[in-house]
């Protein structure tokens, strides 16, 4: 039922289409498979008889007019209301597990930055935002969805106006799984998930979109209506008018953001696409103006990109992407003065994190002593932070830039480290920072320091600075850094120490009972009738009629234990269905399977192997036992003195007498 419109023909004509001078006009699409179209002379379709017939009055264009005077984003929300249907749906069960589908990496990606638990800004860890999206794939891989990632090249141009933290975080995801899919292949193993970056965007060059359309044959694309956590209006609306394209090619969506897996459901919101062509075609106006006002934004970034990563075979390659994204954030200023120090304690956090385990970089900051430091550090708060916002900003220019993505795939062996997923690591710099504020990080591990010092001397060739020291740009700051690492210490050990809290409760007593009334009693005494005589409860006319030991509330009837009015006896001519004989057979079975139905599916009653037997009982049955021993004991004594024994066999009188019986 849901799925009426899946099987529709994904190689249809795209929302979007040049003609020869170069404007976008829409196209109205082709039919579903197994509907015909008729093409009169003149070239204009009319639908099939069929079709037209399937349409009548229910479903109707309820969409209004399209007007070339209202803007396009609140005339697509317009119609989004009227025609499309969004129904909440198991979608691996009305789809079908073993369907193909696809998931928009983007939204995936802007659907994991909204973890309520992940650390915002400068302080943010790209691990924590790899984890997320690695669970949902997961979960669906362990459920037997059958689907494929795809990301688009083009919509790196929405993602500059999500913020520099979040589209470095969208390069190190979609690098990431490149690079563990390689690992995969070079093991012989299945990929992580299948992986597509296709070039151009679906408002552009969509031959790679097509493609996959082919190839893959989706039952429906698992996207976003608007990116989740997109604050900028435009992001929002081009994010939301890749729906209405893929509704306008007849494909099903299925929403992220609503997505909710727990055990064997697998719920999320189906938005199905608009019945109607008229209604589609106003989409598809809708789109061609939307992305028309936002030819500009989607354009692009026209600065020259930075240098590929250097990866050497085998590598980690969170050293050379540090470096050259370091490079560009000291370049850009961010940071003033501090800078260098700043780039000092990052070289470090990347060159502990290669040996340090993650148990011991995890650091619970306590909000109310961040906020406390972020007010009496001084100029260190906004230095920290503008330093890494720029820091994180290189990351994903230094990611974009081609050939990037094919050198770290290229230097991915059997046993190279997966450690493109933990480059950021925000919070580990913060509390680097604070540690050499209140006096200095001392000893530090000689392999560590000197892998940090060579990694700074590549960032700031010259500089004396030495990573992990206080530094020499004055001592604010220097009593919030203590304060600082005093709460982050205070918080770890009172985690450490607490204990496990108690999740079930008790069966013994009422503590459940109570749980779940909350002292209901004590807040319902003041409305009970404590004067109310129970004995003067007339059943009225119905008592007689009455035969369990049970009385109503009221005087309402109770058809279920009596009967009311007489039967009516209606005359049919007999036949297999309605004879005697066959409802009593019904009737039978019916009754039958009611009373096994009580028998065995009562749990309170347990099963009993023995009968349960009072003391007098058991000592009755003792002396009969003990009775039948000794007269066993007795027969055998007697037989033993005729010397015969109870398993010599049959006597000679007995053998006689069974040749008699023979002859």
């Amino acid at each position: 039922g849901i799925g009426s419109q899946n099987q529709a023909h994904h190689s249809a004509s795209p929302a979007i289409m040049a003609d020869e001078e170069g404007a976008q006009t829409p196209v109205t699409p082709l039919p579903p498979p197994g509907e015909e179209m008729d093409v009169d002379d003149d070239g204009s379709d009319e639908e099939s008889g069929s079709e037209a017939e399937s349409m009548g009055a229910d479903s109707d264009d309820e969409t209004a007019e399209y007007d070339e005077t209202r803007p396009p984003e609140e005339q697509l929300m317009d119609f989004a209301y009227c025609a499309i249907k969004i129904v909440n749906c198991d979608f691996l069960s009305e789809f079908g597990a073993a369907e193909p589908f696809v998931i928009d990496g983007d939204s995936l990606v802007a659907h994991a930055l909204t973890e309520p638990l992940l650390t915002r800004g400068g302080a943010a860890q790209s691990l924590h935002v790899v984890h997320v999206v690695e669970s949902i794939l997961s979960a669906m891989t362990k459920r037997g969805a059958n689907f494929q990632v795809f990301f688009f090249e083009g919509n790196s141009a929405l993602w500059d106006r999500m913020g520099p933290t979040a589209c470095a975080m969208r390069e190190l995801v979609m690098n990431h799984l490149l690079m563990a899919n390689a690992q995969r292949e070079a093991r012989k193993e299945p990929a992580v998930a299948r992986l597509h970056v296709l070039r151009g965007a679906w408002w552009s060059a969509q031959e790679d979109w097509e493609e996959l359309l082919d190839k893959v044959g989706p039952a429906y694309v698992m996207t976003d209506f608007g990116w989740g956590g997109a604050k900028d209006a435009s992001v929002m609306a081009l994010t939301r008018a890749f729906v209405h394209f893929l509704h306008h090619t007849h494909i099903q969506v299925v929403t992220l953001a609503d997505l909710e897996m727990d055990g064997s459901h697998n719920m999320s919101n189906n938005m199905q696409p608009p019945l109607q062509p008229s209604s589609r075609d106003k989409f598809a106006k809708g789109i061609q103006k939307l992305t028309e006002n936002a030819k500009s934004m989607l354009a692009g970034d026209a600065s020259t990109p930075p240098p590929p990563v250097a990866a050497a075979a085998g590598s980690d390659v969170r050293f050379p992407i540090a470096v050259a994204a370091l490079k560009l954030a000291v370049a850009s200023g961010a940071g003033g003065a501090l800078a260098p120090d700043v780039a000092a304690a990052a070289c470090l956090a990347v060159s502990l994190s290669q040996t340090l385990p993650l148990a011991e970089r995890s650091f619970p900051v306590p909000p109310a002593a961040l906020d406390a430091w972020t007010a009496g550090a001084g100029k260190w708060p906004k230095a920290v932070e503008d330093f890494m916002v720029a820091y994180h900003a290189g990351i994903a220019a230094v990611l974009r830039s081609p050939g990037s993505s094919a050198a770290m795939k290229a230097s991915v062996g059997k046993d190279s480290p997966m450690t493109v997923a933990d480059v950021v690591d925000g919070r580990f710099v913060l509390m680097i920072i604070a540690k050499s504020l209140a006096g200095g990080i001392s000893p530090l591990p000689p392999a560590a320091s000197g892998a940090a010092q060579k990694l700074f001397g590549e960032v700031c060739a010259g500089d004396s600075r030495v990573a992990g020291k206080k530094p020499t740009a004055g001592d604010d700051g220097a009593a919030a850094s203590t304060a600082l690492i005093t709460a982050v210490l205070a918080e770890a050990k009172s985690r450490r120490e607490e204990k496990p809290k108690q999740c079930l409760l008790p069966m013994q007593g009422k503590d459940l009972l109570k749980a779940v009334q909350n002292e209901m009693s004590s807040r319902l005494a003041k409305y009970e009738d404590t004067t109310y005589d129970h004995s003067k409860l007339v059943l009225g006319k119905y008592r007689d009629k009455r035969y369990k030991d049970v009385e109503p509330i009221g005087d309402e009837p109770d058809p279920l234990s009596y009967k009311v009015g007489d039967d009516t006896v209606t005359f049919k001519k007999a036949n297999k269905w309605n004879n005697a004989a066959r409802q009593a057979q019904l009737k039978a079975r019916y009754a039958s399977g009611y009373i096994d139905s009580l028998l065995l599916g009562t749990p309170v009653n347990r099963q009993v192997i023995a009968q349960p037997m009072t003391a007098e009982q058991f000592e009755e049955r003792k002396k009969k036992a003990i009775a039948a021993i000794e007269t066993d004991a007795e027969a055998a004594r007697r037989l033993a003195r005729k010397g015969a024994t109870p398993a010599a066999g049959p006597s000679a009188k007995d053998d006689k007498k069974d040749k008699k019986d023979k002859k």
